[in-house]
């Protein structure tokens, strides 16, 4: 590991500390406390995380310019807002019964009616967190693929948020465990937004080659079960919609490429509708070159 990369892990390494001992006083505070949270962390996130609202700026796609600072600064605000509310779900749904809106529900029930099951695509939109609580509180068998983070304790630290509120979590052989769940009619969530690099294939988003994941439509195909798409938006009163959409579909003769850029689009018009709420910092075009064409 040379000096640089030593230097980030150190970095990340000091934010799961800070993060740690933070939410350990927070969660002893009351939910009212929660406004003056948000305002306190709206003036240290731009100096903690400066490079990845850099980042975002130089992302956000031409279509947006125009809405640029508007966009960068509710992109901000959903990302502190999400992280509060994670670690105060249990006060919020238990002193705000509305906290939480559903809609879309029927596409669940007749994908358990017909199927046993389902898939749920989400992204790093909204609180996302919040759909896989919502969903083991209805009483789905949720099952959720993570991915590691760079720090294994900030792995630890975020899984424990989701196996307490009812979702377990899927670490390792993430296609091979979760069509064995999606055998036994348990509910699969997965989040691929990210730049799947060389292990993806590139298509189209926001004017620009991009590499994703084929694992949703790899899951859907051989599970036979529909890919439902999840989107948590946060309203105006601070509460949050769940829209739970239509299955994704492809012709039975489509192409893996044509598959994933079906789900693609269905990411593209969420953050259309809502540009404040995706998280524009993630490198989502560099190497994209190396995802595969076909």
């Amino acid at each position: 590991m040379n000096i640089r990369d030593r230097a980030k892990n150190l970095k990340r390494t000091i934010r799961y500390f800070l993060l740690k001992g933070l939410v350990a006083a927070m969660t002893r505070l009351p939910v009212s406390t929660f406004p003056k949270l948000q305002r306190l962390f709206l003036k240290v996130f731009p100096l903690v995380f400066k490079s990845e609202i850099e980042r975002a700026r130089r992302l956000l796609p031409q279509e947006f310019q125009a809405q640029r600072e508007k966009i960068i600064k509710g992109m901000t605000i959903n990302q502190i807002a999400t992280l509060l509310e994670v670690f105060f779900y249990d006060k919020l749904k238990t002193q705000i019964p509305h906290f939480v809106k559903i809609e879309g529900k029927r596409h669940l029930d007749r994908a358990i009616e017909e199927h046993g099951c389902f898939i749920i695509l989400s992204a790093h939109f909204g609180n996302w967190e919040i759909i896989g609580y919502e969903l083991a509180r209805m009483g789905y068998p949720l099952h959720v693929v993570a991915r590691p983070q760079a720090v294994n304790q900030m792995t630890q630290f975020i899984n424990s948020f989701r196996e307490k509120r009812g979702a377990k979590v899927i670490m390792g052989n993430n296609i091979i465990e979760s069509l064995k769940l999606i055998k036994k009619k348990k509910v699969v969530g997965i989040v691929s937004d990210l730049n799947a690099r060389e292990w993806g294939y590139q298509v189209d988003f926001f004017g620009r080659r991009a590499s994703f994941y084929n694992a949703p439509v790899i899951l859907a195909d051989r599970g036979k079960v529909p890919l439902i798409p999840a989107f948590a938006e946060r309203q105006k009163d601070g509460t949050q919609l769940i829209r739970f959409e239509e299955p994704v579909t492809w012709p039975e003769n489509a192409t893996m490429t044509e598959k994933i850029k079906a789900y693609v689009d269905r990411y593209e018009a969420a953050f259309r509708r809502r540009p404040d709420l995706w998280c524009w910092f993630h490198e989502r075009y560099k190497h994209a070159d190396l995802g595969r064409t076909e």
